[in-house]
C-alpha cells in the first residue's frame, strides 16, 4: 500500500456524530477516568539502580586516573614536553622583548620586525 492509497482511506472514514450530552458529559468523563488511573500511572524513580550504576561510573573513573597515574611516561615522550617547555620560554622571552615592535591593525596584531633569531 502506498502512501496515496493510505491517505485515500484514511480521509474515507467518517468521524462519528455525538450528541450534546455527550460533549457536557466529557469533561467530567476525562476528569474521572483521570482520578482512577493517576496513582497507576506514576513512575516511581529506582533510587537505589540509579545510585548504583553512578558508583560504577565514579569507580570506572577513578581506577582509569590511578592507572595513568601510576604509569610512567615513555622516555620519548617526556624528552617532547621538556623540549617544548623550552621552546615556550624562549618565544615567551622573545615576546616581552618585542612587544614594542607590534602593530595592531583591522586584521589583527603584526610583527614590524620579523623574527631575527
Amino acid at each position: 500500500m502506498n502512501d496515496f492509497d493510505l491517505e485515500s482511506k484514511i480521509r474515507s472514514i467518517r468521524a462519528p456524530k455525538r450528541g450534546d450530552e455527550y460533549w457536557e458529559a466529557f469533561p467530567d468523563q476525562v476528569l474521572a477516568e483521570l482520578r482512577t488511573h493517576s496513582p497507576a500511572m506514576v513512575e516511581h524513580r529506582n533510587w537505589t539502580g540509579t545510585c548504583f550504576l553512578l558508583g560504577r561510573i565514579a569507580m570506572a573513573c577513578l581506577a582509569v586516573i590511578f592507572c595513568l597515574w601510576q604509569t610512567p611516561l615513555p622516555r620519548e615522550f617526556n624528552h617532547l614536553l621538556r623540549k617544548d617547555e623550552t621552546q615556550l620560554r624562549q618565544s615567551m622571552r622573545q615576546f616581552e622583548r618585542n612587544l614594542d615592535r607590534a602593530m595592531q591593525d583591522e586584521h589583527g596584531l603584526h610583527g614590524l620586525v620579523e623574527d631575527q633569531s
